[in-house]
């Protein structure tokens, strides 16, 4: 009975997790989704540690494979072996007298990132895991152990599939001689085990990848995203402390539209969210988007951070608090505004410990769950600007329509230098059909179209013939009713075909004489097209922001540095701003978002604005001064939220000239001059 609940949990688990997974996919047929899917059925041998001695054994089970490009991939895993009995010689001395005869279950479930290292035939690839090794003897409570694993391995194509072969290390840490039953007669620490996995498996493909994804690794083609978000951490009860509201940014680069790495930056903010809560966060997180393109795009994240208490913090008992390191895991969904412009949210679960840290735990039960929701605005940079869905049925709408308005009877498109070939006509039979060779332009197109061809032999025949670069043929095509037309006798089909050699020869020749006659003079005049850089800035001021984002330049980036001066302390900034054109077409106000850093004072500081600039009429003469005002708001650490009002001059550097520069200065006040930054730039525009 216990085996056949046992039985039961397994394939339940397991098939909540394949479900679970395949829930987040998108809802595309499954020969053409973003992500590729393959099923992973393997077998491995475990060699356990010298100090865990279980006799070496197979675990069955397997792995769903989600590939997020060529190169990475996420798959969860499950694994399986019943009935792994101790070792009959060492077992007795390191599990204790209680495991003489008695047996144990074995559960290994997670998730592990695999790294692709080629592209070719034979793909050499790196894989780390994470995931619960569950212990159940059948004299003993189970134990669940966190179990982390790292190795690789080689895969190859044998038999028409997809074969692999990997050796990997699996590491837990427990007390072996507590597995089959408590012992309070020793002290002995938590062992580090360490054991050995190698086995083989084979890739069932269940869906591939679409390629026309864009770029697919490396820098080339890659975006930028940077994501403003504001949050609320909720802390599990074993902490005692409350819910913290946080504001933070992330920044990071998008390798493919599929994967993409991050690292965040978040503060807490305090009751009356006019400063901030002495409680910050930071790290890196893995992105893997299951879907692209507009509409509601889910996600899946993995990462790891830290949670840092500021000297001043101070729990309800007045108690200071240690550093935490956290994993973190979780999902979220995106919505496209446009390609350059998302809108975020997401759930996130920080995992962590009370009072241990997290290098030193060794059981599930030690773990806390921790979860942080956020709403944010994602702006990406660079890369390539895919077609929306509406521009590209356009596109298909109007291929429709040239291809409606061609003419069905004969045509023919010199090219533009009008020279055409001599007149060649030649006529041939064969038994079973009729053709003729007629001389081309280099450049253009010549469609033949005539009546029912005749059969032969009762079978639908298809003659192709190239000649001369001019590809003729004559396809056997049935009527709408599937009927075809009666069959002209073959003196009326020789007939209409010398009468269309005769047009056709004629038409040749009335275009040769057309070519001779000298064209009447013209009058030409010509105008000399605009600058690169006055095409630009007419498309950018005659769209609104939202499609200026889809072509953003790195010539719209404001780089600049300053001093920040706040109390008597003084910071070094750094900063960008981003030109993303008007608000509306051929409005005086334009979107510039900002980005800086401040070091040096009590603190670093971290600006993060959505600003509104307005520029003056510009004077100086040839020198042009041109003086702006600019507004905003955004998040400001440490004061979370900051308000940007800002005036400064942009000065021409290069006037008249092709590649303008601009020094810009300015004095911002943040917070009402709360802090004042003098600041000066270099902008392409201005």
């Amino acid at each position: 009975m216990h085996q056949s609940r046992l039985s039961r949990h397994a394939r339940s688990t397991l098939r909540a997790c394949l479900l679970s997974t395949l829930a987040l996919l998108p809802a595309t047929p499954l020969f053409a989704q973003q992500v590729g899917v393959s099923a992973v059925p393997s077998a491995q041998r475990i060699q356990w540690d010298a100090d865990f001695p279980l006799e070496d054994g197979y675990l069955y089970g397997g792995r769903l494979a989600l590939r997020f490009g060529k190169w990475v991939e996420l798959q969860p895993f499950y694994f399986l072996q019943n009935k792994a009995k101790p070792d009959a010689t060492r077992g007795g001395a390191l599990f204790g007298p209680r495991s003489l005869g008695k047996s144990l279950d074995l559960q290994h479930y997670g998730t592990s990132i695999q790294f692709n290292l080629s592209d070719a035939a034979v793909v050499p690839f790196a894989r780390l895991g994470a995931g619960v090794l569950r212990l159940e003897p059948d004299s003993a409570p189970r134990q669940d152990r966190i179990a982390v694993s790292a190795g690789g391995g080689v895969r190859f194509g044998f038999a028409g599939l997809n074969a692999e072969v990997y050796a990997e290390q699996m590491g837990f840490r427990m007390r072996p001689n507590t597995l089959f039953g408590p012992d309070t007669t020793s002290t002995e620490n938590l062992k580090t085990l360490r054991n050995v996995v190698y086995g083989a498996a084979v890739t069932i493909p269940l869906s591939t990848m679409r390629s026309d994804e864009g770029n697919d690794g490396g820098l080339s083609g890659s975006t930028a995203p940077l994501e403003l978000f504001v949050g609320q951490l909720r802390y599990a009860g074993a902490h005692r402390l409350p819910d913290l509201e946080v504001a933070g940014v992330r920044a990071g680069i998008d390798f493919s539209p599929v994967f993409g790495i991050r690292g965040f930056y978040w503060r807490g903010v305090n009751d009356d969210r006019d400063g901030p809560a002495p409680v910050a966060g930071f790290g890196g997180e893995a992105q893997f988007n299951l879907s692209t393109g507009a509409g509601l795009s889910p996600y899946l994240i993995t990462g790891a951070g830290q949670i840092d208490y500021k000297d001043t913090f101070a729990d309800s008992l007045g108690g200071k608090r240690v550093d935490k390191t956290a994993f973190i895991v979780g999902g979220g969904a995106s919505f496209r505004l446009t390609d350059r412009l998302r809108i975020n949210g997401a759930i996130r679960d920080y995992i962590m410990t009370v009072d241990e840290d997290l290098d030193a735990v060794a059981s599930t039960s030690d773990l806390t769950h921790n979860t942080m929701l956020t709403a944010g605005l994602t702006i990406s940079f660079g890369g390539r600007s895919t077609p929306s869905a509406q521009q590209q049925d356009r596109e298909r709408s109007i291929k429709m329509r040239g291809m409606r308005a061609s003419p069905d009877s004969l045509r023919m498109r010199s090219d533009s230098s009008r020279r055409l070939m001599q007149p060649q006509i030649q006529r041939g039979a064969t038994p079973s059909s009729q053709w003729i060779t007629i001389p081309v332009p280099t450049q253009g197109e010549v469609i033949l179209r005539y009546g029912w061809p005749p059969r032969t032999m009762g079978s639908d025949s298809v003659l192709v013939q190239r000649m001369d670069g001019m590809l003729m043929r004559r396809d056997s095509v049935m009527s709408p009713s599937n009927t075809p037309p009666a069959i002209a006798p073959a003196g009326d089909l020789s007939a209409e075909l010398r009468e269309m050699e005769r047009r056709l020869s004629t038409r040749i020749d009335a275009l040769q004489r057309a070519a001779l006659i000298p064209p009447p003079p013209q009058t030409v005049t010509v105008i000399a097209p605009p600058s690169a850089q006055e095409v630009v800035t007419l498309d950018r001021d005659a769209a609104p922001v939202f499609q200026r984002l889809q072509r953003t330049r790195t010539s719209d980036l404001r780089p600049y540095a300053g001093l920040g001066f706040d109390d008597g302390d003084v910071q070094f900034v750094v900063g960008t701003r981003a030109d993303l054109g008007p608000i509306r077409p051929n409005s005086g106000f334009r979107f510039v978002p900002e980005l800086a850093v401040g070091f040096g004072g009590d603190n670093l500081s971290v600006l993060a604005l959505a600003n509104v600039q307005y520029t003056f009429g510009s004077f100086g003469g040839t020198r042009t001064i041109h003086p702006y005002a600019t507004v905003g708001a955004g998040i400001f650490s440490p004061t979370v939220l900051g308000v940007n009002t800002a005036v400064g001059s942009s000065f021409s550097l290069r006037p008249a000239t092709e590649t303008p520069l601009y020094l810009n200065m300015e004095l911002q006040g943040i917070n009402l001059f709360n802090q004042t930054r003098v600041l000066v730039g270099l902008s392409r525009n201005r």
